[in-house]
């Protein structure tokens, strides 16, 4: 069990393990969005190692499975993990590393021998976090890769542009020297046969990313965010994040989606485009969300080389919460009922006469198409209803979750936002970190 560490009128912070949070109920969160640590990056400071997997009685021989600064691994086999097998490159004990009686595991999460073991020690966290999503619930999993390399000089993406422990290099039978690790995608993948539903893998874009001393590559520019859901169906709001109108979108509009030929020697008023005035008049306020989401990494000045840039957090609550609440009682949330907006309904009706609704051009002997109403869609919000039974119940904000909270930027967004937060960190550290945020802010 985890110690309640933090609480006040919309966040809690507990201090313990995320592999059990039992004082959640079962499908009780309405939207997870977290950063577990990458594999292989960083050794975390305090008491972090766990247990994992092996037999719950066993008096554990722990010996040593770090890798020596010559590279690759040793010869002595000391137990096997679902399909990762734990090898040791010195029969010496040691207080952790993997116990040769029973095959359990002792190590921080992301310093385990093998990618394999990583990634199936990540599926059993997001298990435990499954069962408290809501079926209705949207899971953002922020990953990001590492690369293979031999103990000591190696090459790795820094996240945060550090990392504290290059010495214990992890590897992988099927890894050489320099391989990307692919992990987003090993992870994907596995939480797939999990049962989980990848809706999307976000692209999380960053122009200020940290340079590289690499002359072979490209620097790395990005991360990824993985959309998980329990089910086909989902709260989902996507009027709440739609986004500005690309400058190009109006050029290309009365040309039916793409800018139309430059036709040498015509005259440019004979083709010439509507004025940006007039396409605002009948554009959507924003077009729909994409997958690529460019947002700058953001300081911090606590102890936490990590820390989610608030806009992201913003994003993802945004798209799998209501402002508005849920039901007091069983927590379904509320959704937003929407008419089409007065120029769009002009659209449509027009679009059933058979009728065009902006000014035929051509160019070349190419007629512009006329635009289907649907690529134009614009709603106007009426409110928000129940998507439940439930009688006389009253509203509540949403309940979020961060099962490795760091810093508390999931916890200091929500709060700003309105909803309610649970965040779990193993790091005593940490959580002081997170309380001091969440004590400087105004409380609702």
């Amino acid at each position: 069990m985890s110690v309640k560490y933090y609480e006040d009128s919309h966040i809690t912070i507990y201090q313990g393990n995320c592999r059990n949070m039992a004082e959640l109920p079962d499908e009780s969160v309405q939207c997870v969005v977290t950063s577990p640590p990458y594999w292989g990056l960083r050794k975390y400071s305090g008491e972090q190692e766990l247990v994992w997997g092996g037999e719950s009685e066993c008096q554990h021989i722990w010996f040593d499975t770090s890798i020596p600064k010559s590279g690759g691994v040793g010869d002595y086999g000391v137990g096997c993990i679902g399909s990762a097998i734990v090898r040791t490159a010195s029969h010496e004990a040691k207080p952790s590393g993997a116990c040769s009686l029973c095959g359990a595991v002792k190590c921080q999460l992301g310093l385990e021998p093998t990618i394999e073991m990583y990634i199936e020690h990540l599926v059993e966290i997001c298990r435990e976090i499954r069962r408290v999503l809501r079926s209705d619930g949207v899971f953002f999993l922020n990953i990001g890769d590492s690369y293979a390399g031999s103990g000591g000089a190696n090459e790795n993406k820094k996240r945060g542009g550090v990392v504290e422990n290059p010495n214990r290099k992890p590897q992988s039978a099927a890894l050489k020297p320099k391989d990307l690790c692919l992990v987003p995608f090993r992870l994907a993948i596995a939480l797939q046969n999990d049962g989980w539903w990848v809706r999307s893998v976000i692209i999380w874009l960053k122009t200020n990313c940290p340079p590289e001393s690499v002359t072979d590559r490209p620097t790395e520019s990005h991360e990824y965010i993985l959309m998980l859901t329990k089910s086909a169906r989902y709260y989902w709001d996507r009027e709440a994040v739609r986004e500005p109108q690309s400058p190009l979108t109006f050029e290309r509009f009365p040309y039916g989606g793409s800018v139309a030929p430059t036709v040498k020697g015509k005259n440019d008023a004979s083709h010439s485009r509507l004025d940006k005035t007039k396409h605002e008049a009948i554009l959507p306020a924003g077009r729909n969300l994409r997958s690529v989401w460019t947002i700058n990494t953001q300081p911090y000045s606590g102890a936490h080389f990590a820390t989610f840039p608030e806009k992201l957090v913003e994003i993802c609550v945004k798209a799998a919460t209501p402002e508005v609440g849920c039901c007091s009682k069983c927590g379904a949330p509320h959704e937003r009922v929407t008419k089409p907006s007065k120029r769009y309904a002009e659209i449509l009706e027009k679009s059933r006469q058979g009728g065009d609704w902006y000014p035929r051009v051509s160019h070349n002997g190419y007629g512009a198409q006329r635009h289907s109403a649907n690529r134009v869609p614009e709603y106007e919000t009426l409110g928000w209803q129940r998507t439940c039974d439930c009688k006389d119940a009253s509203k509540i904000s949403s309940l979020i979750l961060d099962p490795f909270l760091g810093s508390g930027t999931t916890t200091w967004v929500a709060k700003k936002m309105g909803r309610r937060c649970v965040g779990y960190e193993i790091s005593r550290e940490y959580c002081d970190l997170a309380v001091e945020r969440c004590r400087q802010q105004v409380l609702f």
